[in-house]
């Protein structure tokens, strides 16, 4: 599917167009998780989002492109809760340990609140390059764990190499989490996911310490 099929066809700026975009996409989250992809036309969405289908294509081409902007919203928002409570935890004196098992525990989560709906976006957005959005806030992202580790520096085992562990740590954590996603998803719910991924991690930063 070419990548510009998912791009939306103009950008929502004012506040009734944003919440009509929102409503599309509140609605395209629903029709996938309860009727599956086939189901997820643009009529139907349009239907269950209580819009007419001129209102939809106003701003979408195609349901791809509705389904790709579902996406980036989902991602976008798991993110940033995510990375919130991480930056806000730095002012609650853990240790590297607490600070592990708060960070996961929190990223383990925010995906289980919203796991039906990951289920079917990882199905239907399979193989297709990184959300963009992502590839932005990356940087950010790593500069915060980074911060956190050389806060941390002598928790860590002395090997330890903080800028590459900043780089690998969320992109193993990322693919643990779409794995789960994918084909474990009991694993959120039994604590499993959060208590290997908490193991691994603190065996990797900080040894058999």
């Amino acid at each position: 599917m070419p990548d510009t099929n998912r791009r939306p066809r103009k950008e929502p700026r004012q506040a009734r167009s944003l919440a009509t975009v929102g409503v599309i996409l509140d609605a395209t989250a629903l029709v996938l998780v309860e009727e599956g992809y086939d189901q997820t036309t643009t009529n139907r969405i349009a239907e269950r989002a209580g819009v007419s289908i001129g209102s939809l294509y106003q701003y979408f081409p195609n349901r791809e492109a509705v389904i790709g902007t579902l996406s980036n919203r989902t991602e976008a928002e798991l993110s940033n809760a995510i990375w919130q409570a991480i930056s806000e935890s730095e002012s609650d004196g853990l240790s590297l340990r607490e600070f592990v098992g708060f960070g996961l525990t929190t990223a383990v989560s925010e995906h289980a609140r919203v796991l039906p709906l990951l289920q079917a976006l990882l199905q239907v957005t399979a193989g297709r390059p990184p959300v963009l959005g992502a590839v932005i806030r990356f940087p950010q992202r790593q500069s915060i764990l980074r911060s956190v580790l050389d806060n941390r520096a002598d928790e860590l085992r002395p090997d330890f190499d903080r800028e590459a562990g900043s780089f690998f740590i969320p992109r193993m954590v990322g693919s643990a989490l779409d794995a789960a996603i994918a084909y474990r998803p009991d694993a959120f719910a039994n604590g499993e996911l959060a208590r290997e991924l908490t193991a691994m991690l603190s065996y990797y930063m900080i040894g058999g310490r």
